[in-house]
């Protein structure tokens, strides 16, 4: 595994940007739904108020997010750059903002319209995506960076599951356009979303940022090795057990069983590492890192309480426990990590030195501010801290807790504000950055001696 990224190979501010500011314009979307909708919508996962709020959760958050990261990230640690990358960026968000915006709506209205437009305008956006990254990794398989294949392996799975998952939702969205259910594709469309797409990439990425970024050890070889090809044959197996009949039960509780297995033994690796980091303090990624893994964790007696206990809410639980507390969580923290890294860098790149005026440089880095600087770490903990009480309100909520239902809409309005807030603040010392440096007088060229 190489601990080292190729940060020359950083695509433009452009091609990121965009989807990591639909993070907090969809979770204060999603925020503004559950706080106008019934406290109870939470307590069910088949309202239509409940399937518009995770789409807003899974789409619009954890979506966009993924998308634009995995873009930078093969990129500067695989040597796999996206072309064009501003045009297909763009029109990738643009297709993906306004389906997912579609598919809320369907679900709130219970609109034929509004899943067929929905259907149209996210299968052209995974299409595109999903076809322009193909080919990028297939055009430069041979100049891959060495080292990078404990990336990559999950990240080809993680990008076929997130083909099934889209091919599985566009149908059903199709479906309930034309009146009828695919209601047995659910539990793949599930699936395949969260443990495929969103396990496996989160997977990958735990790989080369926790030794990068939090300065843990590196994962063992035989785990980087064996886990990112074991999960997609369990995933795989499990579907095909799903769509069969008359076969016992205790079959697919098995696979099941080995799913958990599996990530468990991923997520308490992370753990591990990430406790014995030799970074001293715990920055707002690590706290957001903490809180996703140990999310993920408790997954597993949600687990078991779904499948053996008796109470109805066990599922949604589960979901909120994936969705809120692993995948967004971890979102939320490396977002805290990238988006400074790339207005630093950019600001760096906009730095145009000649060669032969060195004073140059010198006067440009006076105005330039550091990474730390773009985003200081208490408003992020304070950020961390709003995020951790809203998850806590939405998993009781999730299990019946009228009272938690209440908070849980104000406490994410709350937390996606302060997240635009700081993400806000970030882009406006860029750019005073730039501003600073075009103003600045170039000082004269030293004497050269004759």
């Amino acid at each position: 595994m190489q601990r080292a990224l190729d940060f020359d190979k950083t695509p433009a501010l452009s091609v990121p940007l965009p989807f990591f500011l639909n993070v907090p314009v969809f979770g204060l979307l999603a925020g503004l739904l559950i706080t106008w909708a019934d406290p109870q919508a939470l307590a069910s996962r088949w309202g239509g108020t409940a399937l518009a709020i995770t789409h807003l959760w899974t789409l619009g958050i954890l979506g966009s997010a993924m998308l634009g990261a995995l873009v930078q990230i093969l990129a500067v640690a695989c040597n796999v750059p996206l072309r064009p990358a501003r045009l297909i960026a763009a029109s990738v968000h643009i297709l993906l903002t306004l389906g997912t915006l579609a598919l809320v709506t369907g679900f709130l209205w219970w609109s034929p319209p509004a899943w067929f437009a929905a259907a149209v305008l996210l299968a052209c956006a995974f299409m595109l995506y999903l076809g322009a990254l193909s080919l990028a990794l297939w055009q430069h398989r041979k100049q891959v960076y060495k080292g990078a294949r404990e990336i990559l392996v999950p990240v080809r799975g993680a990008l076929t599951a997130l083909g099934l998952t889209a091919l599985i939702g566009v149908a059903m969205a199709v479906s309930l356009g034309m009146g009828n259910s695919l209601a047995h594709w659910l539990n793949s469309h599930i699936l395949w979303g969260l443990l495929g797409w969103g396990g496996l990439l989160l997977m990958g990425m735990s790989f080369q940022l926790l030794p990068i970024f939090q300065l843990t050890e590196i994962f063992p070889k035989s785990l980087t090795r064996w886990l990112p090809l074991l999960i997609p044959g369990l995933l795989v197996a499990w579907s095909a057990l799903d769509a069969s009949s008359g076969l016992p039960r205790l079959m697919r509780e098995t696979v099941e069983l080995l799913l958990v297995g599996a990530y468990t033994i991923w997520i308490g690796t992370a753990l591990q590492r990430l406790w014995q980091r030799k970074r001293p303090t715990a920055e707002p990624t690590s706290l957001f890192w903490f809180t996703g893994l140990l999310s993920l964790l408790a997954c597993a007696p949600a687990w078991v309480w779904m499948r053996h206990g008796q109470s109805s809410q066990a599922e949604t639980v589960l979901g909120v426990l994936l969705i809120v507390g692993g995948l967004g969580s971890v979102v939320h923290g490396m977002l805290y990590k990238i988006f400074p890294f790339l207005l630093w860098k950019h600001a760096q790149d906009a730095v145009v030195v000649p060669a032969h005026n060195p004073a140059h440089a010198k006067v440009y880095l006076k105005v330039l501010p550091k990474m730390a600087a773009y985003i200081p770490e208490r408003p992020a903990q304070w950020h961390w801290a709003v995020y951790l009480l809203m998850l806590l309100s939405w998993i009781l909520a999730a299990a019946g807790w009228p009272v938690a239902g209440l908070l849980a809409g104000p406490l994410l309005i709350l937390a996606s504000l302060l997240l635009a807030w700081n993400l806000g603040r970030a882009l406006w010392r860029f750019r005073q950055a730039l501003a600073a440096m075009a103003a600045l007088p170039v000082p004269p060229a030293p004497t050269q001696p004759r």
